[in-house]
Protein backbone atom coordinates (compact mmCIF):
# COMPACT_ATOMS: atom_id res chain seq x y z
CA UNK A 1 0.00 0.00 0.00
CA UNK A 2 1.80 3.11 -1.23
CA UNK A 3 1.69 5.84 -3.80
CA UNK A 4 -1.68 7.41 -3.00
CA UNK A 5 -2.63 10.71 -4.58
CA UNK A 6 -4.69 12.71 -2.08
CA UNK A 7 -6.72 15.86 -2.70
CA UNK A 8 -6.67 18.62 -0.09
CA UNK A 9 -9.94 20.58 -0.17
CA UNK A 10 -9.69 23.82 1.77
CA UNK A 11 -6.40 25.54 2.58
CA UNK A 12 -7.42 28.20 5.11
CA UNK A 13 -9.12 26.12 7.81
CA UNK A 14 -7.40 26.40 11.24
CA UNK A 15 -6.20 22.80 10.79
CA UNK A 16 -5.34 22.85 7.07
CA UNK A 17 -1.63 23.39 7.71
CA UNK A 18 -1.59 20.51 10.18
CA UNK A 19 -3.29 18.16 7.73
CA UNK A 20 -0.83 19.13 5.01
CA UNK A 21 2.06 18.38 7.34
CA UNK A 22 0.47 15.00 8.09
CA UNK A 23 0.22 14.17 4.40
CA UNK A 24 3.83 15.26 3.90
CA UNK A 25 5.08 12.61 6.37
CA UNK A 26 2.61 9.83 5.54
CA UNK A 27 4.63 7.12 3.75
CA UNK A 28 1.59 5.88 1.80
CA UNK A 29 0.98 9.33 0.25
CA UNK A 30 2.99 10.13 -2.87
CA UNK A 31 1.35 13.32 -4.14
CA UNK A 32 -1.09 15.93 -2.82
CA UNK A 33 -3.32 18.02 -5.09
CA UNK A 34 -4.54 21.32 -3.65
CA UNK A 35 -7.91 23.01 -3.97
CA UNK A 36 -9.02 26.37 -2.65
CA UNK A 37 -11.03 29.07 -4.44
CA UNK A 38 -8.46 31.67 -3.32
CA UNK A 39 -5.24 31.56 -5.39
CA UNK A 40 -3.41 33.32 -2.57
CA UNK A 41 -3.91 30.33 -0.27
CA UNK A 42 -1.95 27.94 -2.46
CA UNK A 43 1.55 29.33 -1.99
CA UNK A 44 1.29 29.23 1.79
CA UNK A 45 -0.07 25.67 1.65
CA UNK A 46 2.88 24.44 -0.37
CA UNK A 47 5.24 25.51 2.39
CA UNK A 48 3.65 22.89 4.65
CA UNK A 49 3.70 20.01 2.17
CA UNK A 50 6.64 19.24 -0.13
CA UNK A 51 4.45 16.57 -1.78
CA UNK A 52 2.06 19.24 -3.09
CA UNK A 53 1.79 18.94 -6.85
CA UNK A 54 -0.95 20.60 -8.91
CA UNK A 55 -3.25 23.32 -7.62
CA UNK A 56 -6.87 23.97 -8.52
CA UNK A 57 -9.27 26.84 -7.94
CA UNK A 58 -12.16 24.87 -9.47
CA UNK A 59 -13.23 21.90 -7.35
CA UNK A 60 -14.72 19.91 -10.24
CA UNK A 61 -11.30 19.78 -11.87
CA UNK A 62 -9.75 18.13 -8.83
CA UNK A 63 -12.66 15.74 -8.30
CA UNK A 64 -12.47 14.69 -11.94
CA UNK A 65 -8.94 13.41 -11.47
CA UNK A 66 -9.05 9.61 -11.57
CA UNK A 67 -5.71 9.33 -9.75
CA UNK A 68 -7.14 10.95 -6.60
CA UNK A 69 -8.12 8.11 -4.27
CA UNK A 70 -9.27 10.20 -1.32
CA UNK A 71 -9.70 13.82 -0.27
CA UNK A 72 -9.15 15.70 2.97
CA UNK A 73 -11.96 18.20 3.55
CA UNK A 74 -11.17 21.13 5.84
CA UNK A 75 -13.73 23.89 5.31
CA UNK A 76 -16.20 25.93 7.38
CA UNK A 77 -18.71 23.61 9.03
CA UNK A 78 -21.72 24.78 7.02
CA UNK A 79 -19.96 23.78 3.78
CA UNK A 80 -18.72 20.34 4.84
CA UNK A 81 -21.79 18.09 4.30
CA UNK A 82 -22.29 19.17 0.68
CA UNK A 83 -18.59 18.69 -0.08
CA UNK A 84 -18.58 15.21 1.46
CA UNK A 85 -21.53 14.31 -0.77
CA UNK A 86 -19.83 15.78 -3.87
CA UNK A 87 -16.61 13.91 -3.16
CA UNK A 88 -18.46 10.62 -2.63
CA UNK A 89 -20.41 11.08 -5.86
CA UNK A 90 -17.08 11.64 -7.64
CA UNK A 91 -15.83 8.31 -6.32
CA UNK A 92 -13.50 9.67 -3.64
CA UNK A 93 -13.03 8.39 -0.12
CA UNK A 94 -13.12 11.17 2.48
CA UNK A 95 -11.18 12.37 5.50
CA UNK A 96 -13.15 15.25 6.99
CA UNK A 97 -12.72 17.83 9.70
CA UNK A 98 -15.05 17.48 12.65
CA UNK A 99 -17.90 17.94 13.41
CA UNK A 100 -18.75 17.58 9.65
CA UNK A 101 -22.07 19.44 9.93
CA UNK A 102 -24.00 21.89 12.08
CA UNK A 103 -26.87 19.47 12.67
CA UNK A 104 -27.68 15.81 12.18
CA UNK A 105 -30.26 16.76 9.55
CA UNK A 106 -27.50 18.44 7.52
CA UNK A 107 -25.43 15.26 7.68
CA UNK A 108 -28.16 13.04 6.23
CA UNK A 109 -27.51 13.76 2.50
CA UNK A 110 -23.75 13.29 3.00
CA UNK A 111 -24.23 9.91 4.66
CA UNK A 112 -26.70 8.89 1.97
CA UNK A 113 -24.14 9.77 -0.73
CA UNK A 114 -21.38 7.80 1.03
CA UNK A 115 -23.68 4.78 1.22
CA UNK A 116 -24.93 5.11 -2.35
CA UNK A 117 -21.43 5.33 -3.81
CA UNK A 118 -19.81 2.97 -1.26
CA UNK A 119 -17.15 5.46 -0.27
CA UNK A 120 -15.40 5.40 3.08
CA UNK A 121 -15.38 8.39 5.41
CA UNK A 122 -13.17 9.10 8.39
CA UNK A 123 -13.59 12.10 10.70
CA UNK A 124 -10.60 13.69 12.44
CA UNK A 125 -11.36 12.51 15.97
CA UNK A 126 -7.69 11.70 16.33
CA UNK A 127 -7.84 11.40 20.13
CA UNK A 128 -9.09 7.86 19.44
CA UNK A 129 -5.48 6.90 18.74
CA UNK A 130 -3.90 8.84 21.60
CA UNK A 131 -2.29 6.33 23.98
CA UNK A 132 -4.08 7.65 27.08
CA UNK A 133 -7.52 7.33 25.47
CA UNK A 134 -6.63 3.84 24.27
CA UNK A 135 -5.52 2.93 27.80
CA UNK A 136 -8.76 4.21 29.34
CA UNK A 137 -10.73 2.17 26.80
CA UNK A 138 -8.60 -0.90 27.55
CA UNK A 139 -9.15 -0.57 31.32
CA UNK A 140 -12.91 -0.27 30.89
CA UNK A 141 -13.01 -3.36 28.70
CA UNK A 142 -10.73 -5.30 31.05
CA UNK A 143 -13.19 -4.81 33.91
CA UNK A 144 -10.79 -2.76 36.02
CA UNK A 145 -13.55 -0.27 36.87
CA UNK A 146 -16.49 -2.64 37.19
CA UNK A 147 -19.86 -1.33 36.03
CA UNK A 148 -19.49 2.27 34.85
CA UNK A 149 -21.19 4.92 36.97
CA UNK A 150 -19.66 8.28 36.08
CA UNK A 151 -17.67 10.15 33.42
CA UNK A 152 -16.09 13.58 33.92
CA UNK A 153 -14.78 15.54 30.93
CA UNK A 154 -13.00 18.90 30.89
CA UNK A 155 -11.95 20.77 27.74
CA UNK A 156 -10.73 24.27 28.58
CA UNK A 157 -8.48 26.39 26.38
CA UNK A 158 -7.32 29.92 25.61
CA UNK A 159 -9.78 32.79 25.51
CA UNK A 160 -11.63 33.96 22.41
CA UNK A 161 -9.52 37.11 22.28
CA UNK A 162 -6.46 34.97 21.52
CA UNK A 163 -8.32 33.15 18.72
CA UNK A 164 -9.57 36.00 16.48
CA UNK A 165 -13.20 36.78 17.43
CA UNK A 166 -13.98 37.65 13.79
CA UNK A 167 -13.23 34.09 12.64
CA UNK A 168 -16.12 31.99 11.25
CA UNK A 169 -15.71 29.65 14.25
CA UNK A 170 -17.49 32.28 16.31
CA UNK A 171 -20.40 32.77 13.90
CA UNK A 172 -23.34 30.51 14.70
CA UNK A 173 -24.67 30.65 11.14
CA UNK A 174 -21.42 29.08 9.89
CA UNK A 175 -20.10 26.96 12.77
CA UNK A 176 -23.43 25.89 14.27
CA UNK A 177 -22.15 26.40 17.81
CA UNK A 178 -19.17 27.45 19.87
CA UNK A 179 -16.81 25.70 22.26
CA UNK A 180 -18.95 22.56 22.48
CA UNK A 181 -19.12 21.92 18.75
CA UNK A 182 -15.54 22.99 17.98
CA UNK A 183 -13.59 21.37 20.84
CA UNK A 184 -16.06 19.73 23.21
CA UNK A 185 -16.96 17.39 20.36
CA UNK A 186 -13.57 15.68 20.78
CA UNK A 187 -14.43 14.62 24.34
CA UNK A 188 -18.02 13.75 23.41
CA UNK A 189 -16.59 11.32 20.88
CA UNK A 190 -13.84 10.09 23.22
CA UNK A 191 -16.39 9.21 25.92
CA UNK A 192 -18.30 7.05 23.42
CA UNK A 193 -15.06 5.43 22.31
CA UNK A 194 -13.83 4.75 25.85
CA UNK A 195 -17.10 3.43 27.26
CA UNK A 196 -18.64 1.77 24.21
CA UNK A 197 -21.92 3.49 25.10
CA UNK A 198 -24.16 6.08 23.46
CA UNK A 199 -25.74 9.28 24.75
CA UNK A 200 -29.32 8.81 25.88
CA UNK A 201 -30.17 12.23 27.37
CA UNK A 202 -28.52 15.60 28.03
CA UNK A 203 -29.04 18.80 29.99
CA UNK A 204 -26.96 21.94 29.46
CA UNK A 205 -26.22 25.52 30.40
CA UNK A 206 -24.32 27.68 27.93
CA UNK A 207 -23.16 31.29 28.05
CA UNK A 208 -21.16 33.90 26.18
CA UNK A 209 -19.07 35.61 28.86
CA UNK A 210 -15.87 36.70 27.11
CA UNK A 211 -17.17 40.14 26.21
CA UNK A 212 -16.12 39.56 22.61
CA UNK A 213 -18.57 40.30 19.75
CA UNK A 214 -19.49 36.67 19.05
CA UNK A 215 -22.84 34.86 18.94
CA UNK A 216 -21.80 31.37 20.08
CA UNK A 217 -21.20 29.98 23.56
CA UNK A 218 -17.69 30.37 24.98
CA UNK A 219 -18.39 28.44 28.18
CA UNK A 220 -20.67 25.47 28.77
CA UNK A 221 -21.66 22.98 31.44
CA UNK A 222 -23.25 19.80 30.08
CA UNK A 223 -24.69 16.82 31.93
CA UNK A 224 -25.50 13.55 30.19
CA UNK A 225 -26.74 10.00 30.72
CA UNK A 226 -25.13 7.15 28.80
CA UNK A 227 -26.98 4.13 27.48
CA UNK A 228 -25.54 1.93 30.25
CA UNK A 229 -26.92 4.25 32.93
CA UNK A 230 -23.75 6.15 33.91
CA UNK A 231 -24.04 9.90 34.40
CA UNK A 232 -21.45 12.33 33.10
CA UNK A 233 -20.44 15.96 32.77
CA UNK A 234 -18.58 18.04 30.20
CA UNK A 235 -17.14 21.41 31.21
CA UNK A 236 -15.86 23.31 28.19
CA UNK A 237 -14.71 26.87 27.75
CA UNK A 238 -12.47 29.45 26.14
CA UNK A 239 -11.25 30.50 29.58
CA UNK A 240 -7.44 30.59 29.85
CA UNK A 241 -6.11 34.15 29.86
CA UNK A 242 -2.47 33.35 29.05
CA UNK A 243 -1.14 31.57 25.99
CA UNK A 244 -0.08 31.87 22.40
CA UNK A 245 -2.39 33.55 19.95
CA UNK A 246 -3.85 31.35 17.23
CA UNK A 247 -4.88 27.72 16.95
CA UNK A 248 -1.56 25.91 16.91
CA UNK A 249 0.21 25.69 20.23
CA UNK A 250 -2.79 26.94 22.21
CA UNK A 251 -2.87 26.30 25.96
CA UNK A 252 -5.26 23.65 27.32
CA UNK A 253 -6.54 22.33 30.64
CA UNK A 254 -8.01 18.90 29.90
CA UNK A 255 -9.18 16.01 32.04
CA UNK A 256 -11.00 12.69 31.61
CA UNK A 257 -12.11 10.67 34.65
CA UNK A 258 -14.05 7.41 34.35
CA UNK A 259 -15.52 5.84 37.49
CA UNK A 260 -17.17 2.51 38.10
CA UNK A 261 -18.35 0.31 40.95
CA UNK A 262 -14.81 -1.09 41.37
CA UNK A 263 -12.53 1.83 40.66
CA UNK A 264 -11.46 5.04 38.96
CA UNK A 265 -9.23 5.78 35.94
CA UNK A 266 -8.06 9.33 35.31
CA UNK A 267 -6.16 11.05 32.53
CA UNK A 268 -3.64 13.34 34.24
CA UNK A 269 -3.13 15.75 31.38
CA UNK A 270 0.12 17.72 31.22
CA UNK A 271 0.88 20.62 28.86
CA UNK A 272 4.23 19.01 27.98
CA UNK A 273 6.15 15.87 28.83
CA UNK A 274 4.64 12.64 30.06
CA UNK A 275 0.93 12.00 29.72
CA UNK A 276 -0.39 9.75 32.48
CA UNK A 277 -3.34 7.51 33.25
CA UNK A 278 -3.80 6.73 36.93
CA UNK A 279 -5.90 3.75 38.03
CA UNK A 280 -7.31 2.92 41.45
CA UNK A 281 -9.13 -0.42 41.38
CA UNK A 282 -10.67 -2.96 43.72
CA UNK A 283 -11.28 -5.38 40.85
CA UNK A 284 -9.77 -8.88 41.04
CA UNK A 285 -6.41 -8.92 39.30
CA UNK A 286 -5.94 -5.20 39.86
CA UNK A 287 -6.44 -4.82 43.61
CA UNK A 288 -3.03 -6.14 44.68
CA UNK A 289 -1.61 -2.70 43.85
CA UNK A 290 -3.06 0.42 45.50
CA UNK A 291 -2.35 2.64 42.50
CA UNK A 292 -1.40 1.92 38.90
CA UNK A 293 0.26 4.60 36.75
CA UNK A 294 0.66 4.31 33.00
CA UNK A 295 2.88 7.06 31.57
CA UNK A 296 3.53 7.95 27.94
CA UNK A 297 6.17 10.24 26.48
CA UNK A 298 4.77 11.05 23.07
CA UNK A 299 6.98 10.81 20.00
CA UNK A 300 7.70 14.03 18.12
CA UNK A 301 5.85 14.42 14.84
CA UNK A 302 4.85 17.39 12.65
CA UNK A 303 1.51 15.68 11.94
CA UNK A 304 -1.80 17.15 13.06
CA UNK A 305 -2.31 15.89 16.62
CA UNK A 306 1.22 14.45 16.74
CA UNK A 307 2.38 10.89 16.14
CA UNK A 308 -1.02 9.43 16.98
CA UNK A 309 -2.59 11.74 14.37
CA UNK A 310 -0.24 10.30 11.76
CA UNK A 311 -1.15 6.73 12.74
CA UNK A 312 -4.83 7.67 12.57
CA UNK A 313 -4.48 8.74 8.92
CA UNK A 314 -2.31 5.75 8.02
CA UNK A 315 -4.88 3.38 9.53
CA UNK A 316 -7.64 4.94 7.43
CA UNK A 317 -5.59 4.63 4.24
CA UNK A 318 -4.95 0.98 5.09
CA UNK A 319 -8.71 0.33 5.19
CA UNK A 320 -9.08 1.52 1.59
CA UNK A 321 -7.54 -1.76 0.45
CA UNK A 322 -7.83 -4.05 3.45
CA UNK A 323 -11.35 -3.13 4.55
CA UNK A 324 -12.42 -3.04 8.17
CA UNK A 325 -13.77 -0.14 10.23
CA UNK A 326 -12.60 3.43 9.83
CA UNK A 327 -10.79 4.87 12.88
CA UNK A 328 -13.73 7.29 13.28
CA UNK A 329 -16.53 6.72 10.79
CA UNK A 330 -19.30 8.88 9.39
CA UNK A 331 -21.67 7.22 11.86
CA UNK A 332 -19.36 8.24 14.71
CA UNK A 333 -19.60 11.81 13.43
CA UNK A 334 -23.39 11.48 13.28
CA UNK A 335 -23.61 10.26 16.89
CA UNK A 336 -21.65 13.28 18.12
CA UNK A 337 -23.74 15.74 16.11
CA UNK A 338 -26.92 14.10 17.41
CA UNK A 339 -25.62 14.76 20.92
CA UNK A 340 -24.78 18.36 19.94
CA UNK A 341 -28.33 18.83 18.61
CA UNK A 342 -29.74 17.69 21.95
CA UNK A 343 -27.27 19.81 23.96
CA UNK A 344 -28.16 23.02 22.15
CA UNK A 345 -31.88 22.22 22.38
CA UNK A 346 -31.52 21.53 26.10
CA UNK A 347 -29.66 24.81 26.66
CA UNK A 348 -32.27 26.77 24.71
CA UNK A 349 -35.25 25.10 26.37
CA UNK A 350 -33.95 24.77 29.90
CA UNK A 351 -34.83 21.09 30.18
CA UNK A 352 -33.37 17.64 29.75
CA UNK A 353 -33.53 16.43 26.17
CA UNK A 354 -33.39 12.88 24.79
CA UNK A 355 -30.73 12.19 22.17
CA UNK A 356 -32.37 10.96 18.98
CA UNK A 357 -30.25 8.37 17.18
CA UNK A 358 -30.78 7.72 13.48
CA UNK A 359 -30.13 4.45 11.70
CA UNK A 360 -27.90 4.34 8.65
CA UNK A 361 -27.22 1.12 6.78
CA UNK A 362 -24.74 0.35 4.06
CA UNK A 363 -21.98 2.75 5.07
CA UNK A 364 -18.59 1.12 4.41
CA UNK A 365 -16.21 1.35 7.36
CA UNK A 366 -18.96 2.17 9.88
Amino acid sequence: MAGYCIGMIGLTHPHSAGHLRTLSVTPEVERVLLYDPSPAAHAAARAHCPKAAESFTELDELLARRDVAAVVIAVPTDQAPALVARAAAAGKHVLCEKPVGRTAAELAPALAALAAHQRRCCVFYTWRRHPVILKLRELVRAGALGRLTSVELRMVTTQVGLRDPSHWLFKRSVAGGGIISWLGCHWLDAARFITGQEYDAVAALTATLSGEPIDVEDVAAVSFRLSGGALGTLHAGYLIAQGRAGYEGATYDNRVIVRGTLGRAEYLWAPAGEQTVELHSAAPGWNTVSRHRFSYLLADSPAYGGAHGLEFVREFLHTLEAGGPSPASAVDALRVVEALDAIYAAAAGGRTMPVERRDYAGLPGA
